[in-house]
């Protein structure tokens, strides 16, 4: 889960045509994460870029439903990317038993960002924090889209008849 929402418009859920709520098209993600998300469907996951159920957050992944949520305010914030990855990560984690789990993924990352990253997990996060680590660290990766799709063709059974 990424988040929490610190925009004055967080918590407004006014759904306008154009609004920073209203749900958005599979096509507003970047051209280079399309594999990724044509390989998330072809694995049984949904995605939406939709204000998620659970309130003040930018993204969520949830397991039981394989439903991955990237809050469409993330587009105008510039964050839509680094949210989306992140929640990819997630729904790699949870494969195969539909459990989240650290990968076990060793990242190289600045030591201010993971100063950072562990930051936000002190303050922001109870659940699996090294989880949560492991998809903050990945989604600032050059590599990030090649590696999921690796690890989805790897770690998750694709839909009957794909």
């Amino acid at each position: 889960m990424l988040g929490p929402m610190t925009h004055p418009l967080a918590g407004v859920f006014v759904l306008v045509a154009g609004s920073p709520l209203a749900p958005l098209p599979l096509s507003a993600l970047p051209a280079d994460l399309q594999p990724l998300v044509r390989g998330l469907a072809q694995h049984g996951f949904i995605v939406k870029l939709a204000v998620p159920p659970v309130r003040g957050v930018y993204g969520l992944y949830e397991a039981r439903l394989r439903r991955i949520w990237v809050a469409p305010i993330t587009f105008e914030l510039g964050i839509a990317r680094q949210t989306f990855l992140h929640e990819a990560v997630h729904a790699v984690q949870s494969c195969p038993s539909g459990v989240v789990a650290p990968l076990g993924w060793k990242l190289p990352l600045a030591p201010v960002v993971r100063q950072q990253i562990g930051g936000i997990l002190t303050t922001a996060y109870h659940g699996n924090k090294a989880a949560e680590q492991e998809a903050f660290a990945l989604q600032g990766q050059p590599d990030a889209v090649p590696r999921l799709l690796t690890a989805l063709r790897q770690r998750c059974a694709p839909l009957a008849g794909r």
